[in-house]
């Protein structure tokens, strides 16, 4: 059975409801003021992201051109971080990157396997917008925590 594109919309639907779930679901364990405030930042963009998935139309995605997305890297030198109580907005910002990380390459990864044009330039897509995510988190990372070393 070949994989349409509503196929890989329902999977991206999917994987940002469980991002959301998860952001939601550890609000409650953190006390740090700065990283329960990223984390309650997080957990809305991932909501955002179900509603435009939802709403996305495919025949404008086949017009999508590709942009050159900048990879920090910073995430590829951090140990993984794991939510807990006592974490710290630095512990979100690496738990979130590598979160992001993760996301880029399945989608990256999925487009390559993919023959089908269409469904490839939606996983390129979706790839494209998850390494955006990560760019985005790795720059506040670099403005906030790397100033206070």
């Amino acid at each position: 059975m070949a994989i349409t594109v509503d196929d890989v919309i329902k999977l991206a639907i999917e994987k940002e409801e469980s991002a959301y779930k998860l952001y939601s679901g550890i609000l409650d364990k953190i006390t740090d003021p700065g990283a329960k405030e990223m984390v309650s930042e997080l957990a809305k963009e991932e909501r955002l992201h179900v509603e435009i998935l939802q709403k996305l139309d495919a025949e404008k995605i086949r017009g999508h051109k590709p942009k050159k997305i900048e990879d920090l890297k910073i995430a590829e030198y951090l140990e993984d971080r794991d939510i807990t109580d006592t974490s710290n907005l630095q512990d979100v910002l690496v738990f979130a990157m590598k979160r992001e990380k993760e996301a880029h390459e399945f989608y990256d990864r999925f487009a390559r396997e993919m023959s089908d044009p269409d469904v490839k330039k939606v996983l390129e897509a979706l790839a494209e917008q998850e390494l955006k995510h990560k760019r985005d988190i790795e720059a506040f990372y670099d403005d906030v925590i790397y100033q206070e070393d």
